[in-house]
């Protein structure tokens, strides 16, 4: 396996409006890579986009262009002339059971109901307000057809103090937003801090089966948190493929524990979860 950094040629003169189009066009992008492996009928990389400001540090040759971090089973090929640079070593991590490692991933999370797949971070907020509705007794105030806004708004306006009560009894019994309590003054303020709190569990445990299934653990902290942050929610749409076509992406970043070094080699070279083709899924780990 190879492990590469690829970067967007610096001499480009019209590089700025290259950046520009790469970044709004999932699909091209991954048309681009997959020429630097000619010989390949098939995808069998990962990789990840970042920013190369971010990745290099300050420097002329550097703006704010992406760069892209590859595994793969084969070499890619870097020709003269090519639109990127590539800089590639073998990837062959010494692994054992009981490691632990720091560990980055992009992944694409969903999940499954009655045959369907749900973006597993919309999922849980419509799901986390229509519980605070039901709670309420406020089912027959709603539309036919009712959305995240309206759910919202119906709880701020009649929810009152049983829906306040509730919200900060969930914020108190959550030891990652407890502190909050103190900063928060208002119920839409509550709310919100409410759903973060449920997407914030609910994304740790989507994280947690797919440990369960490629071999590693979250760790621990001493408070009994697991060393785990998620951030930079965003949905990216594939207008080539249709007008509501698109995934969304979530950044996880954190501490973990190889329970099955087999297969977590397997998943350093197959990737996390769906949405691969598209920069989602490779898992970067680093020692600690």
């Amino acid at each position: 396996m190879y492990f590469s950094r690829v970067r967007v040629r610096s001499d480009i003169k019209e590089l700025s409006e290259l950046a520009s189009l790469l970044k709004n066009d999932k699909y091209g992008v991954h048309r681009l890579l997959w020429r630097l492996f000619p010989e390949q009928a098939h995808r069998t990389f990962l990789f990840r986009e970042e920013i190369a400001r971010e990745q290099l540090g300050p420097s002329p040759s550097v703006r704010g262009e992406p760069i892209y971090y590859l595994v793969s089973q084969t070499k890619p090929a870097s020709e003269t002339g090519s639109l990127f640079s590539v800089e590639s070593k073998d990837y062959r991590p010494q692994l054992q059971n009981g490691q632990q490692l720091g560990f980055d991933c992009r992944v694409n999370p969903v999940i499954a109901r009655q045959g369907k797949k749900h973006d597993v971070v919309m999922d849980a907020q419509l799901q986390f307000l229509m519980a605070q509705v039901k709670s309420s007794q406020l089912q027959s105030s709603l539309s036919a057809k009712p959305d995240k806004g309206a759910y919202k708004k119906l709880l701020l306006a009649k929810g009152g103090e049983a829906l306040a009560d509730r919200l900060t009894e969930i914020l108190a019994n959550d030891r990652r937003y407890a502190e909050r309590l103190r900063q928060i003054s208002t119920l839409d303020e509550k709310l919100e801090w409410a759903i973060k709190t449920h997407i914030d569990t609910i994304l740790e445990d989507w994280l947690k089966r797919q440990g369960e299934q490629h071999g590693f653990a979250l760790l621990i902290d001493d408070a009994g948190l697991c060393k785990l942050q998620n951030s930079a929610y965003a949905w990216h749409g594939l207008n080539s493929k249709g007008k509501k076509a698109g995934f969304s992406s979530v950044d996880f970043t954190g501490q973990l524990q190889i329970t099955d070094v087999e297969k977590f080699e397997q998943v350093l070279f197959r990737g996390i979860g769906r949405s691969k083709a598209f920069g989602c899924g490779l898992l970067m780990i680093r020692k600690i």
